[in-house]
């Protein structure tokens, strides 16, 4: 039920914002392209994207923890520790300019040039394919990945273990991680289905940002998100949902929701 409901939820987005909202800055996207040349124009677009949709959205879904609101926390017992928080930054913040780093050749290199053509926007075909190619191919690499990471032991005990620092999170760390973890569990699983899709550039953006702001609510510590406290219990217990959207946790037996949370029918 989660996956229909992700792919519903992700699918409207992509036709709200490539439909509605996209044509009308079209032109300053073309002229802006002609004044800096297409590929550094790209390049700052994409990056712009990304500082928006991780630091402008993560402050915002911080800003319950950095208050210690009691309100609709998962783990209310626990408060934010602002000195783990701070002392995490530099780490958060040398991980978001690599996955930009990273990112942006893969995106340039790994499209075809159509890819950019702005006037030729994805039909809804296309979208709802892309969608459920993109949620699929995350879902499998990401479990598979995370997993891999606990049952090793010394990849668990010399990578892994930085980002269960936090066993209740707050937004930002959700690509508190070591350098190699997130550019396997987080920047490949999200790059790979678009890549393997050739998706369109645009479509592409909407879905990183959507994906960035997802993953920092389910870090959030609060019942913002549509995974139900799933990841926020398996910062609590370690040993359950390795997965994005619960459905290899399903077929593992590893998927589990913390109290509190709805219980399907």
């Amino acid at each position: 039920m989660n996956l229909v409901t992700s792919i519903t939820g992700l699918l409207l987005i992509e036709k709200l914002i490539l439909d509605f909202i996209l044509p009308s800055w079209i032109p300053s996207i073309e002229a802006f392209e002609v004044f800096m040349g297409k590929w550094p124009a790209v390049c700052i677009i994409a990056t712009i994207n990304s500082v928006v949709s991780f630091w402008g959205f993560g402050l915002i879904f911080a800003l319950p923890a950095l208050f210690k609101v009691k309100s609709w926390k998962i783990q209310a017992n626990k408060d934010l520790d602002f000195k783990l928080l701070l002392d995490s930054l530099p780490l958060i913040a040398f991980n978001f300019v690599l996955q930009v780093l990273v990112g942006l050749p893969i995106m340039i290199y790994g499209l075809p040039e159509s890819s950019y053509d702005w006037r030729a926007l994805p039909s809804t075909d296309v979208l709802a394919r892309d969608v459920i190619i993109w949620l699929l191919v995350e879902e499998v690499c990401f479990f598979y990945v995370h997993k891999w990471l606990h049952e090793n032991k010394k990849m668990y005990a010399s990578v892994h273990k930085i980002h269960h620092t936090w066993t209740s999170p707050v937004s930002f760390v959700a690509i508190y991680c070591h350098p190699f973890e997130h550019l396997l569990s987080n920047v490949t699983p999200v790059l790979l289905g678009p890549i393997l899709c050739r998706s369109h550039a645009a479509a592409l953006a909407v879905f990183l940002a959507v994906g960035t702001i997802h993953t920092l609510i389910v870090h959030s510590g609060y019942w913002f998100c549509d995974d139900n406290g799933m990841h926020d219990e398996h910062h609590a217990k370690f040993n359950v949902n390795f997965g994005v959207m619960g459905l290899m946790d399903s077929l593992y037996g590893t998927y589990q929701l913390p109290p509190g949370a709805r219980r399907p029918k």
